[in-house]
């Protein structure tokens, strides 16, 4: 009977301790219950009593820092994605040469980051056998700086990130490095980001940015991202000039090789007719030796037969001169002879 009795009040023991642990459970269960709610719709949990050492409870605040951690992330993501497409509508809708497109980019770039100041460089394509890099926009306290500066590799900050192609960001600056000039004073920048804008592991410029305040990791990835997309844009940019540049050269050449043709025609026009003027005159010369030859021809025959004329006018004159000397010598002796007679007269005369 004792033996019963002892049973009895060990089991009622047991209940009791039961059902005050399925007490405590319910409560925490409960709390659980009104914390998970208040956490899903974003209510002040300050307000709530919590119940201490819950696993349970303490598993929904590692889920709360979570989600909390999730949310910053996830604002982070939503920052950079609506600079990305702002800065994507900037390149895409501009159609400004290449340093009002910088001006756009950098002054917009120092108002979204909510720095001090920005410098933009980019690769000089007019030297030839060395790159040097240009300083195409400055901004300062949202106003534009003119600043002629030239960077070559490995000079300087700028120099180094262009030759290692990896960006640099600095919360101790060197006392010699630029200070920013503001209304309030002048201010030496405690951060310093450059970052390398690349497409396809090359270099097409430098992103300088200086702040007084420090910028968050996903402020420089956002940074870099947007170097990759003005990389590809100049890349572009300098593409396009390049082709309307050879679109121009190729007119140019087109509109030379037409006058070259419309020159070679009419020089092939001109030969033409230098050529049939050359056979009319071939012709006409062939006429001629044909009229020289009988001609010639001609002359040869009255030479010929001036030749013979003048053989028998030879023979004759020499046959008449040979009858003058005849009769001039017959003369002669007719002279004498009439003398002769004359003088026998004469003697004939005197003897009568």
């Amino acid at each position: 009977m004792n033996k019963q009795i002892g049973i009895k009040i060990l089991w009622l023991d047991q209940y009791a301790k039961l059902k005050e642990e399925n007490k405590q459970l319910n409560n925490q269960l409960n709390e659980a219950l009104n914390y998970t709610n208040a956490l899903l719709n974003e209510e002040d949990l300050s307000s709530l009593e919590k119940l201490e050492n819950s696993p349970l409870l303490e598993a929904i605040d590692k889920v709360k820092v979570q989600r909390e951690r999730l949310k910053v992330i996830e604002k982070e993501r939503e920052w950079v994605s609506n600079g990305l497409t702002t800065f994507v509508d900037i390149l895409r809708t501009s159609q400004s040469n290449l340093e009002e497109l910088c001006d756009k980019i950098i002054n917009s770039l120092v108002r979204y980051l909510k720095v001090t100041q920005g410098g933009l460089f980019v690769i000089n394509e007019n030297i030839e056998e060395r790159k040097e890099l240009q300083l195409i926009s400055a901004y300062a306290y949202e106003r534009k700086k003119y600043i002629n500066k030239t960077v070559k590799p490995r000079e300087g900050l700028v120099g180094q990130v262009f030759i290692e192609k990896k960006p640099m960001y600095l919360k101790e600056i060197p006392e010699q490095y630029i200070n920013i000039t503001s209304g309030l004073g002048k201010a030496r920048p405690t951060n310093l980001f450059i970052a390398p804008m690349m497409m396809n592991e090359e270099v097409y410029g430098i992103i300088e940015l200086a702040s007084l305040n420090e910028m968050p990791d996903y402020q420089r990835e956002f940074v870099i991202k947007l170097g990759e997309t003005i990389a590809s844009s100049i890349a572009a940019t300098r593409n396009s000039d390049r082709m309307k540049s050879l679109l121009e050269d190729s007119q140019i050449q087109a509109e030379q090789m037409r006058a070259q043709e419309e020159e070679m025609r009419q020089n092939v026009e001109e030969l033409q007719a230098t050529q049939e003027e050359m056979h009319r005159k071939q012709k006409e010369l062939e006429a001629t030796n044909v009229k020289m030859q009988h001609n010639e021809a001609v002359l040869k025959k009255a030479f010929d037969k001036m030749r013979t004329s003048e053989s028998t006018y030879k023979e004759q004159i020499k046959e008449l001169k040979e009858n003058s000397d005849q009769k001039a010598q017959r003369i002669e002796e007719l002279e004498r002879e009439i003398e002769l007679k004359n003088e026998e007269i004469k003697k004939l005369g005197g003897q009568l």
